[in-house]
């Protein structure tokens, strides 16, 4: 039981049909260099705190607010954080931290009714939380991983290569998160 949600978690971050997490996470460390290891592991573990918490406040008593309007929030998480790498390039760690971990509030809350429709209804909780959660974070790690390999094949000659490749993907994610927004529009 405890490996089976820990893989729930795991591939739920991982599965390309739910590619809204992944592209939340893009958008989140595409900017940083890649020897800014404390800023990364600050916003990981922002949003990581911040899904942590909703996941166990819906799991445990019920949905804060309904799923229709969480499926239509997590696409504008990503536009915001889109806008934000693309329009804001003073933002300082502590807004970006705050922000994130706001956002991973939302997220959770998506996981959340994942989680929930999963469980069988007279268990007990805690386990499978935990452990759906550490799957969920061990996919994070794995996807940061991936990414930030991805990086290091490219060679880079200046400092504007990041600022270009995090542009490119803040332009590819604005406009994919205004597709996801449209189309879970809580109120057709």
């Amino acid at each position: 039981m405890i490996s089976t949600y820990f893989q729930l978690g795991f591939t739920h971050i991982l599965d390309l049909a739910g590619y809204d997490h992944m592209l939340f996470l893009l958008l989140l460390i595409s900017g940083i260099k890649l020897n800014q290891r404390k800023e990364l592991l600050g916003l990981i573990t922002a949003f990581t705190l911040g899904h942590s918490i909703a996941l166990a406040l819906v799991t445990l008593y019920k949905p804060l607010i309904p799923s229709n309007l969480v499926e239509f929030l997590i696409p504008i998480t990503i536009l915001i954080t889109g806008l934000q790498n693309l329009l804001s390039k003073s933002s300082t760690l502590k807004w970006k931290v705050s922000l994130t971990l706001f956002f991973g509030l939302i997220h959770g809350m998506g996981f959340a009714s994942y989680l929930t429709a999963l469980m069988p209804h007279n268990s007990s909780v805690w386990q499978p939380l935990l452990f759906f959660n550490l799957g969920v974070e061990a996919g994070q790690i794995v996807f940061a991983g991936l990414f930030i390999s991805l990086m290091l094949l490219i060679p880079f000659t200046s400092k504007t290569t990041v600022q270009r490749i995090q542009n490119i993907i803040s332009v590819i994610g604005v406009v994919i998160s205004i597709f996801l927004a449209a189309s879970n529009w809580p109120y057709l």
